[in-house]
């Protein structure tokens, strides 16, 4: 095999991994992103970055760290590494937005906690 169709299987597999994770994560991170951001164009916004990193990360993990260029064949050692680092790019992804999301909700379960106990002062 060309290094080249070795470089689109390994690009192949980081855009299948890719597309599961975002499959997956998509809906639920909308709903999530609606509560924390307000309003559903601001959160459609943060969806869409989110669903471009995920597939941006595991592409750059795999022209970094792929081994298309060591090989002539396609042996199971290079489907590991290619799975490896598209993997390894979902991970760093997922960690980043993650965080981001982690950093947000501490701040509405507050707000949220504090309005719960919030009662009215009965007057005299």
């Amino acid at each position: 095999m060309s290094p080249l169709s070795l470089f689109l299987v390994e690009v192949g597999i980081s855009v299948f991994s890719s597309t599961l994770v975002a499959a997956f994560l998509t809906r639920p991170l909308r709903r999530l992103l609606i509560d924390a951001c307000g309003t559903v164009e601001r959160a459609n916004f943060w969806v869409v970055h989110s669903d471009v990193m995920i597939f941006l990360a595991p592409l750059v993990s795999t022209v970094v760290f792929g081994k298309w260029s060591e090989l002539s064949t396609p042996t199971l050692p290079f489907y590991k590494a290619a799975l490896g680092s598209a993997l390894f790019g979902v991970f760093v992804a997922l960690a980043a937005v993650g965080l981001q999301v982690a950093r947000i909700l501490p701040g509405r379960v507050e707000m949220e906690a504090a309005s719960d106990n919030w009662r009215p002062t009965s007057s005299p």
